[in-house]
């Protein structure tokens, strides 16, 4: 355990002296303008994104996967909703963060014994039992980006973050509490993306995200997502997004408890310039 940490330490050290000596650099640079044109410095969006969720849950007592979709009645499409806050630093640096939050519940009487994993111990269900699931998937993001190249038509820039994942299961009949597992654990990631212009007030976007290195030794949190779409601007302070998002998410503790969820679907929503 104390040699993870001073790995992590190092990492994050590391971190640390690259995005200082980057931005030492860069702030020499024009504040906010690019491309001999001036930017708004903040860039906000507040969206709906209707996400399915399928994935596998794993119980280690007795080696058992539990397939979400087949077993619990899973598949289903949920509506959350997402915020994304960019802050332009100069015209190559842009921190800021993001937030999403879905929730999904589904109800399947069992065609087969189940084993769940649980808080402390596996819980064995067996066939016929209706069980009652919900599944509530969190992540806050805390990011920095280099633009590394611009032009007249296109943006590229790399990123580096943190995101402190959360979700939960819980799971029960319609009278007892059967089981409830649970994922909190900060990674770091990296991820690239870009934007292109189209037309004078369409754009099409793109990002990448994940290679995530968990914070904590006792748990392990890995995740890989990507972001595309249409952006259309009606105004130079109001924009319409339109996209497709997908989100695949592993989490496993110090007991090889595991959860493995995916997420993805249609996104809509505004974005705010000013």
């Amino acid at each position: 355990m104390l040699k993870n940490q001073k790995n992590i330490l190092k990492v994050l050290c590391l971190m640390v002296v690259i995005v200082f000596s980057i931005l030492k650099y860069s702030f020499a640079q024009n504040y906010y303008v690019y491309n001999n044109i001036e930017d708004k410095k903040i860039n906000a969006k507040l969206g709906l994104w209707n996400a399915k969720l399928t994935g596998t849950t794993f119980a280690p007592s007795n080696s058992f996967t539990t397939d979400l979709q087949n077993d619990l009645n899973f598949g289903n499409t949920k509506t959350g909703f997402y915020l994304d806050f960019n802050y332009k630093l100069s015209n190559l640096n842009t921190v800021g963060f993001s937030y999403f939050n879905v929730e999904h519940k589904a109800v399947k009487t069992l065609t087969r014994n189940i084993t769940l994993p649980g808080d402390p111990n596996d819980v064995n269900v067996n066939s016929g039992t209706t069980v009652f699931s919900t599944i509530k998937s969190r992540a806050f993001d805390l990011f920095y980006k280099r633009y590394v190249n611009t032009g007249e038509n296109y943006e590229f820039y790399g990123m580096v973050g943190i995101r402190f994942n959360n979700f939960s299961a819980d799971y029960s009949t319609n009278t007892n509490s059967l089981a409830s597992f649970e994922g909190n654990n900060p990674s770091l990631f990296l991820g690239l993306g870009g934007n292109f212009n189209i037309g004078s007030n369409l754009s099409a976007f793109y990002e990448i995200s994940g290679l995530s290195v968990s914070l904590k030794s006792n748990s392990k949190n890995h995740f890989i997502q990507y972001n595309l779409g249409l952006n259309y601007r009606f105004t130079q302070n109001w924009a319409l997004d339109v996209g497709y998002k997908y989100l695949s998410t592993k989490f496993e503790d110090d007991l090889s408890r595991n959860i493995d969820l995916k997420l993805q679907g249609l996104h809509f929503g505004l974005n705010l310039k000013f």
